[in-house]
């Protein structure tokens, strides 16, 4: 069995279908179980849907900049 915050940090790989079928049970009857993660689960599954829904919007140059800047920083980490 797993518990209450076990599942919502598993939820997006549960909802992703990225999880063994193992986990995957477990969270199921952890759902069968437990009303408030269920209520928990359908929230995360609406938020995700109306996302889905929102018009793509180009993103600030400011953002697009310090993006840039930590991927550049990251790639020098590694060498």
């Amino acid at each position: 069995m797993i518990t209450c915050r076990e599942l919502c940090e598993l939820l997006i790989d549960f909802v992703s279908d990225e999880l063994p079928e193992e986990q995957r049970e477990r969270i199921k009857q952890h759902l069968g179980k437990c009303p408030p993660c269920v209520a928990y689960f359908e929230s995360y599954q609406i938020t995700i849907k109306l996302t889905r829904q929102l018009p793509c919007a180009p993103m600030p140059p400011q953002l697009v900049e310090r993006l840039r800047a930590a991927l550049e920083e990251i790639r020098k980490e590694k060498q």
